[in-house]
């Protein structure tokens, strides 16, 4: 009997930076991508870098940190958050200045907690 479905990806081998939560670009091209249950550090062209950082997928927080919009499951006060049943929650800060923004590019349907987040308290 074969279990096909039970195949783990091996985020090394088959890595895809759309998979990722968030990225933070360091010194010299080096890239560091969060995900789930890994931390990924590449180094990068500078063409792949802009190639990066200019994805619709990917929205700029700070100087050197982009966020996955698809992949924001929540967001809760300054606090975006990246949701899996299995490993669980995984979080980063984010200025205020830039939470609208976010909320606005990202879909109604399909991210919970988004609605109501306006208020502050």
């Amino acid at each position: 009997m074969m279990n096909v479905g039970l195949e783990k990806k091996d985020v090394y081998e088959d890595f895809d930076p759309h998979d990722t939560y968030f990225f933070k670009i360091g010194a010299h091209g080096l890239v560091c991508f969060h995900g789930r249950n890994y931390s990924i550090k590449q180094r990068l062209s500078a063409e792949q870098t802009s190639e990066l950082v200019t994805d619709p997928s990917f929205y700029r927080i700070s100087t050197n940190c982009y966020v996955n919009l698809p992949k924001i499951a929540e967001i809760r006060d300054n606090v975006v958050l990246f949701r899996d049943e299995v490993h669980g929650i995984k979080t980063i800060q984010v200025p205020r200045r830039n939470l609208e923004q976010i909320k606005r590019l990202l879909p109604v349907s399909g991210h919970r907690g988004t609605a109501g987040m306006d208020q502050v308290g």
